[in-house]
């Protein structure tokens, strides 16, 4: 392999962008030398962006055939339900993957992906970008440190009013408004970055997963607003709220743990530890981060040094469960939804 990882993107339309600022801001170690895109739009904005003339492609099999040894691996953005056969053809390709969340959208399919990547022996990471958050990190440490004690209690929240209340939505329309297409509704899509969190730092197993939804704004066939309950073996009791439909909860925050030691806290990059038996919790101002650059820096280490995948196709499945089966505990929720 040569000294920087030659990367191919398949799906060149909206995530795409950040994935790409990802690869200029780490030009050292990664180059993208293909796209692959049935919409011409979309090749040229990302060409342009790169600015390297990568080779353009409208099939990703006829990619993988031509090119072969010309790329290390792939860095998949395309809709929900394409996912899964990008990842066996790359994986049989003997291609490196960097997928978008989720990895797909049953669990048979990510079954066979796990069995798939251990077969071919590429490494498989899951694009879990807000791993790389300052907050999120910083309280891993605290609780692998053990500054919170044992935990007992964590919310993950992602809320917003997607379109900003425009008539019929920000989806209306769009792929993402098909439940067959999208793999759900909202907690599959931005719903899936609390998931992965919460799992991240309740550090167990799945052990129960309840779930209740409703839609309020969004003219799509799934939920616009889920609340999960996750019960985690270890004892942990795991929360996450998301919605399209309106901003957080006042007052509350994107993240909060609670051990018997204390607490923390926080949005953004401010985090807040209370311990116990304090009144007054003091703040924490972390470093602003590119989660996107970081992840794909990381995602080029990862092969390049051999360093160890922070989520793989196992933990991509856990978090597939965790939404599939919330979503199976609320069925009959749309019965008394607004119709749309």
């Amino acid at each position: 392999m040569s000294t920087k990882v030659k990367l191919a993107i398949i799906g060149a339309g909206g995530i795409s962008h950040a994935h790409a600022n990802g690869i200029l801001k780490h030009q050292d170690k990664v180059e993208c030398v293909a796209l692959c895109d049935v919409s011409e739009a979309n090749l040229d904005a990302r060409s342009k962006q790169l600015g390297n003339n990568p080779a353009r492609f409208n099939d990703w099999k006829k990619m993988l055939a031509e090119l072969g040894d010309k790329i290390d691996a792939v860095d998949i953005c395309l809709p929900h339900h394409l996912h899964a056969q990008a990842i066996f053809d790359a994986a049989a390709a003997g291609k490196h993957i960097l997928c978008e969340k989720p990895m797909c959208i049953n669990l048979e399919e990510a079954d066979r992906i796990v069995a798939a990547v251990r077969k071919s022996g590429v490494i498989y990471m899951s694009a879990h970008n807000q791993l790389f958050n300052p907050s999120v990190k910083e309280i891993k440490r605290m609780i692998d440190a053990g500054e919170l004690g044992k935990v007992r209690w964590l919310r993950s929240q992602d809320c917003f009013l997607a379109g900003g209340g425009a008539a019929g939505g920000a989806f209306k329309g769009a792929w993402r408004a098909n439940k067959k297409l999208q793999g759900g509704g909202e907690l599959i899509d931005t719903g899936y970055h609390p998931c992965y969190r919460l799992m991240h730092l309740a550090g167990g197993d799945i052990a129960e997963i309840r779930g209740t939804m409703g839609r309020y704004e969004q003219e799509i066939e799934g939920e616009d607003t889920a609340s999960v309950q996750v019960r985690f073996a270890n004892g942990v009791i795991g929360e996450v709220f998301t919605s399209w439909a309106f901003s957080r909860p006042y007052g509350t925050h994107e993240l909060h743990v609670i051990g018997d030691h204390g607490e923390v806290f926080g949005t953004g990059n401010k985090l807040y530890f209370l311990p116990r038996g304090f009144q007054t919790p003091s703040e924490k101002i972390l470093p602003e981060a590119d989660t996107f650059a970081d992840q794909m820096g990381y995602f080029a280490d990862c092969i390049q040094k051999g360093l160890p995948v922070p989520h793989g196709p196992e933990e991509g499945r856990d978090v597939l469960k965790i939404i599939l089966k919330a979503s199976e505990n609320a069925e009959g929720w749309q019965k008394s939804a607004r119709n749309v």
